[in-house]
């Protein structure tokens, strides 16, 4: 994709950006892909879901991780 073509998005309504949007999501998520990580994902992955499941992970208000970064 070219800087026009990427310009000729910017001009779009907010409706059809967010369509965009979504589609493309929707079309990454269905890219096999990325479900080929490496091992050493995959036990950091089991690790934290263990976690959560045992009640071990401790999360924190999605309103103090925004406050952090808007410092």
């Amino acid at each position: 994709m070219d800087k026009s073509q990427i310009a000729e998005l910017h001009k779009l309504p907010m409706e059809d950006k967010l369509q965009i949007v979504q589609e493309l999501w929707d079309d990454i998520a269905r890219d096999n892909s990325l479900h080929n990580i490496s091992e050493e994902h995959k036990e950091l992955l089991d690790q934290r879901i263990a976690k959560i499941n045992s009640g071990e992970a401790q999360f924190k208000p999605w309103s103090d991780i925004q406050a952090k970064y808007k410092k």
